[in-house]
């Protein structure tokens, strides 16, 4: 119970100092739709998405490693020995890319070439101080990180692109500037130097944390293969307007990994500090439950109401977007499951399946979405993320039994299924009484699956809060 409710506290700070920004973030969909073309729009994605696909191989995952190895330290000395090794290694990766990246950026006379580099290197640094901060139990501190992050980014988008008229540029800038400026602040405050020592550099020590994260590797370039395959693939035979609708339609299934992602970062700390534990098995399969149960009513309820959304957030020349909101949603599911078997996996130190699984996923993406691009158009991207997600998801959790048997309740999964084919349905029907229809379906079924999360809020946050009125 104890690791219950420091779970819960967890994900909550997480989600205070992340909430109100990501939800700026998300209504000012209006204001980037409106002012960007779809071309613009789908050139930003494209670039983040090879970002974030280049990132793993110049940190080695050393933010994860870190982050992991740190939970375990009993020390200063020993944070420290974790923390320079880290650097180290970061550093080497960031110089190796700026040999190679230059180069090759140089040749091909990408328009956007300094804005790729720089924008790599930036999420680098923010993404190894937001590890260091969970890493040394400081989770407040990570969570007003992102907050301010976060709040910079949605500030100079708005100066850059509303005010400044700065197009692609402006947007691409504004996260650069937002993920350095926090961070060189960060490492101010901690005074990250006195941490930082290569005078003795443990050789074993490296190698138990490069053991841990390249396994990784695999897994984190497996996921960025399978977003920037169909960015890719949409670009070069749909065009850059195409690119834009699947950029916004893919907002929507973000904002739920978004919301999954506040637990998740709680979870990778839970479930490592529950391990060996006698109450284990009960602890893992109660958070199971949960959690499956409101990710999927998130899935109903935004898919039900997605057509009001898009009628008041997002201008008509996006409109064609909510076609795949659906199928997108479907596979932010089985990937979010999929992390939460990871967080069992990465608990254990097997880190090895977390990179087996989603290659083989990668490389179907690849293959549906190829063989039925010309065809289907947009929903070959769509269906080949979902086949992707959902393949990864079933091998996971035959592999996951191997440390804790994992339980399911067949009817309430039947009752799923069903509800899911009636939203569905009234979804791609488009009339104003299925709409209606659809939302009350969504909310009854959301109420009825979390009915056992509810009572637990109910009994202990709730008693809290009225004690204190």
């Amino acid at each position: 119970m104890r690791e219950s409710k420091r779970l819960i506290q967890n994900t909550g700070i997480i989600a205070i100092g992340n909430m109100s920004t990501k939800l700026v973030s998300f209504f000012l969909l209006p204001l980037y739709t409106s002012i960007l073309s779809t071309a613009e729009y789908g050139i930003v994605d494209y670039i983040v998405s090879i970002s974030t696909f280049c990132v793993p191989f110049i940190s080695v995952l050393m933010d994860e490693s870190m982050f992991r190895f740190l939970i375990d330290c009993k020390t200063e000395g020993e944070r420290a020995k974790i923390i320079s090794m880290s650097m180290l290694i970061i550093l080497t990766g960031g110089g190796i890319f700026l040999i190679v990246a230059i180069p090759i950026l140089w040749i091909i006379k990408y328009y956007y070439a300094v804005y790729v580099v720089v924008y790599v290197l930036s999420a680098v640094l923010s993404t190894m101080m937001s590890a260091l901060l969970r890493g040394i139990g400081k989770t407040d501190y990570y969570a007003v990180f992102n907050f301010f992050t976060s709040l910079l980014k949605i500030l100079l988008n708005i100066l850059f692109i509303a005010v400044l008229y700065w197009g692609v540029q402006g947007m691409l800038l504004a996260s650069i500037l937002a993920q350095i400026c926090v961070s060189v602040l960060y490492i101010q405050r901690l005074k990250l130097w006195k941490y930082v020592s290569f005078d003795g550099i443990n050789k074993q020590l490296a190698k138990e944390m490069i053991y841990y994260s390249v396994p990784l590797i695999p897994n984190k370039i497996s996921w960025s293969i399978i977003n920037l395959s169909d960015r890719i693939i949409i670009m070069n035979s749909l065009g850059s307007d195409a690119s834009g609708l699947y950029a916004v339609s893919y907002k929507f299934p973000n904002l739920m990994d978004t919301v999954y992602g506040f637990f998740y970062q709680s979870w990778k700390e839970s479930s490592a500090r529950v391990m060996g534990d006698k109450s284990q098995n009960d602890f893992y399969n109660i958070i199971y439950e949960y959690l499956k149960d409101f990710l999927y009513s998130m899935v109903l309820v935004m898919t039900a109401f997605m057509p009001l959304i898009f009628y008041f957030m997002v201008d008509k020349a996006f409109y064609g977007a909510i076609l795949y909101v659906p199928i997108l949603l479907l596979g932010m599911y089985y990937a979010n499951i999929s992390g939460f078997y990871g967080g069992i996996f990465t608990a254990y130190k097997d880190t090895k399946i977390m990179g087996t699984t989603t290659i083989v996923s990668a490389i179907i993406n690849l293959i549906v979405n190829l063989i039925l691009i010309h065809s289907i158009g947009l929903y070959a991207a769509a269906i080949s993320t979902l086949a992707a997600n959902f393949l990864v998801y079933i091998y996971r959790k035959n592999k996951v039994q191997k440390y804790v048997e994992l339980y399911e309740n067949r009817i309430k999964q039947l009752f799923s299924i069903i509800t899911t084919i009636f939203v569905l349905l009234f979804f791609y029907a488009q009339e104003d009484i299925f709409i209606f229809i659809n939302c009350c379906i969504s909310i009854v079924y959301a109420v009825i699956a979390n009915k056992k999360l509810l009572d637990f809020f109910l009994k202990n946050i709730g008693k809290r809060i009225l004690g204190k009125l």
